[in-house]
C-alpha cells in the first residue's frame, strides 16, 4: 500500500512539472495579407506584361509617332526617366509630353466667303482636322467642293494635302493627294507643282501616316464633311504651322484669311503646339497621368533591314 501511494505521488509530481514547463510561443499574433501593385504603369500595364510590342513599316527619310501613357498608382512622387536602347546609325528617338492642342475655326459669314467650321484636335499620335462646309451657303452651284491643307515646320512650307481639283490630270477629280512644296525648280506658284508630272503628287492611299475622307461631289457628300488625319511624324512632335483653303465654284476661302498660294514662308499660317520634348528625368506626381508620344526618325541613307528599338521607363535618381 505504501508503495502504491508513493507511485501515485511521483506521477502527480511529474504531471505538475509537465504543466509548469510547457512554455507558450507568444502572447498574441496578427496576420496581414497585402497585395502590392506597381507604383507606375505603362499603358495601364505592369512589369509582368512587358514588353508592349509594336511594328511599323517605313522607308528611309520617314518619321512616325506612337502614343503612350504613364499612370501613377501611388501617393508619393516618383522620379522616372526614359532609356532608349537598340539604336543604330540613322535612327533617332525622342519623347514628347502631349499638349492636347485643340481649336475651332469658324469662317466669317460675309461676301465671297464659304461658311464652314474647322475643328483641329490633337488625338495623341496624330492631329485631326474635321471640316464641315455649309452646303447651303450658295458657293457650290457646280455641285462640288475642294479642300487644301498646307503644313509648315518653322518658317518652311513642307507639303499640302488636297482632294485634286483638276490641277493634276494624272488623277481623277477628288482624289486625295500629298503634294510637296519645292521652289528650287522654279514655278509660277512659288513651290507648288500640283499640275506637274505625277511624281509631285502622291495618292494618300500610298502614304504612311496620312488619311483623308470626304467626297468632292455633293451628290456623294451632301453635307460637305471632310476629315484629314496626319501622324505627328509628318508634323514634328512639338510645334507646326498650318493653313487651309476651302474651294467652291465661285469663291475660295482661306484660314488664316491672309494666307496666299504665293506665300514663300509660313508667316501667314496658324501655329499649333502639340508637345514639349522630354529630355531629362522628371517627377511623376501622385496619381498623375502623363500622356506622351515617342517619335521615331529614320535617315534617308539608312540601310534596309529590321531594327528593334527599346524604350524603357526606369526609376531615376
Amino acid at each position: 500500500m505504501q508503495r502504491k501511494k508513493m507511485l501515485i505521488a511521483v506521477l502527480s509530481i511529474a504531471l505538475l512539472v509537465g504543466v509548469v514547463t510547457a512554455a507558450i510561443p507568444w502572447f498574441g499574433q496578427i496576420k496581414v495579407t497585402t497585395t502590392v501593385t506597381q507604383a507606375i504603369l505603362l499603358d495601364g500595364k505592369g512589369y509582368a506584361d512587358m514588353p508592349i510590342e509594336e511594328t511599323a513599316t517605313v522607308a528611309g527619310g520617314e518619321s512616325f509617332c506612337r502614343y503612350h501613357w504613364l499612370t501613377s498608382q501611388t501617393s508619393v512622387p516618383v522620379n522616372v526617366g526614359f532609356e532608349t536602347t537598340g539604336l543604330s546609325e540613322g535612327i533617332t528617338v525622342s519623347y514628347w509630353k502631349i499638349a492636347w492642342y485643340k481649336t475651332v475655326k469658324t469662317t466669317p459669314d460675309g461676301p465671297g466667303t464659304i461658311i464652314a467650321t474647322i475643328n483641329v484636335e490633337d488625338i495623341g499620335a496624330s492631329v485631326k482636322w474635321t471640316i464641315d462646309m455649309d452646303e447651303t451657303c450658295g458657293y457650290f452651284k457646280n455641285g462640288h467642293a475642294a479642300v487644301g491643307l498646307v503644313i509648315g515646320i518653322g518658317d518652311k512650307i513642307v507639303f499640302q494635302v488636297h482632294d485634286n481639283d483638276g490641277t493634276d490630270f494624272h488623277y481623277s477629280w477628288g482624289t486625295w493627294l500629298l503634294s510637296y512644296w519645292d521652289n528650287i525648280h522654279g514655278t509660277p506658284w512659288h513651290g507648288w507643282h500640283t499640275g506637274s508630272p505625277d511624281y509631285w503628287n502622291i495618292p494618300i492611299t500610298e502614304v504612311n501616316g496620312i488619311e483623308a475622307t470626304g467626297e468632292r461631289d455633293l451628290v456623294s457628300n451632301p453635307t460637305l464633311g471632310f476629315t484629314i488625319t496626319i501622324n505627328k511624324g509628318w508634323l514634328g512632335c512639338g510645334e507646326f504651322k498650318w493653313a487651309m483653303a476651302l474651294m467652291g465654284d465661285t469663291s475660295d476661302t482661306y484660314t488664316p484669311s491672309t494666307f496666299s498660294w504665293a506665300d514663300a514662308n509660313t508667316n501667314h499660317f496658324h501655329t499649333a503646339t502639340v508637345g514639349t520634348e522630354i529630355t531629362a528625368p522628371f517627377v511623376l506626381q501622385p496619381k498623375e497621368k502623363l500622356d506622351f508620344c515617342i517619335g521615331y526618325k529614320f535617315a534617308e541613307l539608312i540601310g534596309s533591314g529590321t531594327y528593334t528599338i527599346y524604350s524603357t521607363v526606369k526609376p531615376a535618381p
